[in-house]
């Protein structure tokens, strides 16, 4: 069977699989047997059990469940309430506060639990409060699903780990690349946020209450711990005093003291949190053996040599070929689910990345990023989805759509930055001992 005719069924059955509904992982493994099957027969059907075992005993995948079990914890422990309060009482005088308020407590939820708690605990906390105050509904929901995402590109990032296994590159790399782009994008989120409340000041009422500075210091015993653990566990990585898995291992069991510390440890909440933990462990790890599969079928069948060729016959700058897997990224995600994105794409498009002779940790940011826009675009955005999920029953779906477009511009132009100045996703890797 030709090379041709097994990328066409290949990928034609796969998207023709997600199509109808079949989830991710069953789509990607199920075409990826049976294509197997074709090419070798049954005697092939060996190299699913030994890709599945390779992936399920590698101990470096450890570092994604004890990273979503730091997460867990710090959400049961309240952190991201006590968080809001804080930084509320600093920007307390400052026009769209409470929506500056929402995006730094995303942030910093990022930096502890990855994509999702920003979105749920926020949408949950200050949506309600910013509409308490009167505020722009767009100005609201926009400043959270935003501040939410950032999970993606902020590191520790679930993603990001995926990303590493299926590419093979340092984990530890990819998280430092990620880290200027998505503090870059958060101020600008934040400086949008102050420019549109100052020219239209009706979208965020100054809140009528003062905070007194007495107020303001002691809030930030509630920034210290969550602060700590973030030192703790990025700061390790990148001083090279710890591995990733290391670091998440120290991340989980200083999560656990968090919640012992604010009296929020419960059997409920350890048991809440491992389930949490291995609902998303399984998904994603299945996804990932499913996705090696499904790449090592297409390798073997001369998938890299054909890709390569292509390469090499076409007579276009190497800037046009970037461009035009960006714009495949992005309208993919539109549509699919940014790990079907990742699993499809990440085999193919890395090897022509890097032998058109782009650095593969840049590469790597600007596909996250494109992924990060994924979780805002409609109709498949699961940003939308989980804020019409948690949202107050007088919020729209409507509501929800129109407020997303600028800050998917304030992406866009971040990923479009990182891709004209390498070095932002790039000197802090280079800076990593």
């Amino acid at each position: 069977m030709s090379i041709e005719l097994v990328t066409v069924l290949l990928f034609g059955g796969l998207l023709f699989l997600l199509s109808i509904g079949v989830p991710v992982v069953f789509a990607l493994g199920g075409i990826s047997v049976l294509i197997t099957f074709l090419l070798e027969g049954s005697n092939g059907l060996y190299i699913v059990a030994t890709t599945t075992y390779r992936q399920i005993t590698d101990p470096g995948l450890m570092t994604i469940p004890l990273f979503l079990l730091m997460g867990n914890f710090l959400i049961h422990s309240g952190i991201s309430d006590r968080l809001f309060k804080a930084l509320n009482h600093w920007l307390s005088g400052l026009r769209g506060g409470l929506a500056i308020v929402s995006v730094g407590v995303c942030v910093a939820l990022a930096m502890c639990g990855g994509f999702g708690p920003g979105i749920l605990t926020m949408g949950l906390i200050a949506v309600p409060a910013m509409l308490k105050h009167s505020y722009n509904k767009s100005l609201a929901l926009g400043s959270v699903m935003a501040g939410g995402v950032l999970g993606e590109i902020i590191p520790p990032s679930i993603i990001m780990i995926i990303f590493a296994y299926i590419s093979r590159i340092s984990i530890g790399r990819i998280f430092f690349g990620g880290a200027i782009p998505g503090f870059i994008t958060a101020s600008l989120y934040v400086l949008y946020i102050i420019i549109r409340c100052h020219f239209q000041p009706q979208l965020a009422p100054k809140a009528a209450e003062e905070t007194t500075w007495k107020i303001r210091w002691a809030s930030l015993k509630d920034i210290i711990l969550p602060s700590l653990l973030v030192f703790l566990v990025l700061g390790s990585i990148f001083l090279g005093i710890a591995t990733p898995t290391e670091a998440a291992g120290v991340g989980a069991f200083g999560s656990f003291l968090v919640c012992i510390i604010y009296g929020r440890l419960t059997w409920k909440v350890i048991a809440d949190s491992c389930i949490e933990t291995m609902k998303i462990s399984g998904m994603a790890l299945w996804i990932l053996v499913a996705a090696t599969l499904f790449g090592v079928v297409y390798i073997s069948a001369g998938a890299q040599d054909m890709v390569m060729e292509i390469v090499e016959k076409v007579p276009v700058n190497r800037w046009l070929i970037l461009g035009a897997m960006q714009i495949i990224l992005l309208i993919f995600g539109m549509f699919m689910d940014d790990y079907a994105v990742l699993t499809i794409c990440a085999p193919i498009f890395i090897p022509i990345a890097v032998f058109i002779g782009f650095d593969p940790i840049w590469f790597a940011i600007i596909f996250i990023l494109n992924m990060q826009v994924a979780y805002l675009t409609p109709p498949f955005g699961w940003a939308l989805i989980l804020m019409r999920g948690v949202a107050p029953p007088e919020i729209h779906t409507k509501d929800i759509w129109r407020s997303i477009p600028p800050f998917v511009a304030i992406q866009l132009l971040v990923l479009i930055l990182t891709m004209i100045f390498p070095q932002l996703a790039l000197w802090l890797p280079d800076k990593m001992l």
